[in-house]
């Protein structure tokens, strides 16, 4: 699962779902690009993939290679807000879903991004746990195992309120079939929740971005973190205090009341403005206005004048016909642009 810059990659694939109309709208569809920036809907605008397990609906997959590069991975939450019939708050005050969901994933491995298994559910939060949403996959390099975290609530289950803010969780695996117990893995140290983390590792440190609050709680945003260990983690910087133009992005700040579900990915090479210096790519769902995904681009996600930060206007990037809901975008070779071309086009 490492970062791969080689003349070899020429594409990327955004897997994601595309809201809660129907029952095949929270399910895995699949959009092509060749500089990851004008996106190409595939499958005639079908769902790649289907789930038949838990809740029968998929939601914010996440798409990696696996660290051998020897097969692919999407896992996705087990939810159907359509199955539900739709968002709706129970007596406490929270959505119900987000206490009463599925403590499952769902997983499917292929070795060619074409060919997938039947979807499985695994068992990854704990027994009081209302939920486990959002995940995604890193590979810890130091212990040598993948480390797949997600969001979740715990709750009290005398008075049914949540028993501390929700956290990012994650449970430990070898080989994608057994699984660690869950442990904490990124907490809020601001009394916030803290939800839909995204990581990459930059050198010799692992980057998270988060979103930082719930959607009204005040002082939130979208939070970037950085690890050297995957274990202790030290904020670098919140987008909104970058004061970055806004007059093309759909939205007046850049915080939790405006975005979620950001996702973080390095752009090839072949992409890049100067050869010799790595652009990263941070795209967040632009919820409340809904509008779709912001795409930002960075030299340097440490940057906190702004300088070396974009947020891309409206003419700069194309998402194409289906609206792009909380996904995941993996950088491609130019021969699995050409085979996932040849199937799905």
């Amino acid at each position: 699962m490492s970062n791969t810059v080689s003349e070899a990659m020429g594409g990327y694939l955004f897997a994601h779902f595309i809201g809660e109309e129907t029952e095949l709208s929270e399910q895995i569809y699949f959009s092509l690009s060749r500089n990851g920036l004008n996106f190409t809907d595939m499958n005639k605008l079908n769902p790649v993939l289907i789930s038949n397990v838990g809740e029968r609906g998929v939601r914010d997959p996440f798409l990696c290679r696996s660290h051998e590069g020897d097969k692919f991975f999407i896992i996705a939450t087990d939810l159907s807000i359509h199955n539900r019939g739709g968002w709706f708050k129970n007596e406490q005050g929270y959505y119900d879903a987000s206490t009463t969901g599925s403590r499952y994933l769902v997983l499917w491995e292929s070795p060619d991004l074409i060919n997938w298994s039947e979807p499985r559910l695994i068992d990854v939060a704990p027994q009081n746990a209302g939920m486990a949403w959002a995940p995604e996959i890193i590979y810890d390099e130091a212990a040598s195992e993948y480390v797949i975290f997600f969001s979740s609530s715990i709750m009290d289950p005398v008075t049914k309120y949540k028993a501390k803010p929700n956290a990012i969780y994650c449970v430990r695996s070898r080989d994608m079939i057994n699984f660690s117990n869950t442990e904490l893995f990124i907490d809020n140290q601001d009394g916030r929740e803290i939800i839909d983390t995204t990581i990459l590792k930059i050198n010799n440190f692992y980057y998270a971005v988060s979103k930082d609050g719930d959607n009204s709680e005040k002082g939130g945003g979208i939070v970037i973190h950085k690890s050297s260990d995957l274990k202790n983690w030290i904020k670098v910087l919140d987008l909104d205090d970058l004061c970055l133009d806004l007059s093309e992005a759909g939205v007046d700040v850049l915080d939790n009341s405006s975005l979620e579900g950001p996702e973080l990915f390095l752009y090839n090479k072949s992409d890049w403005e100067n050869p010799n210096v790595p652009e990263y790519g941070i795209i967040a769902d632009r919820y409340m206005a809904g509008n779709g995904y912001l795409p930002l681009k960075t030299t340097d996600i440490e940057d906190k004048t702004g300088a070396s930060w974009k947020v891309l206007s409206h003419n700069e990037y194309n998402f194409d016909r289906l609206k792009k809901r909380h996904g995941t975008i993996l950088p491609l070779t130019k021969d699995e642009v050409q085979k996932l071309c040849k199937h799905f086009m």
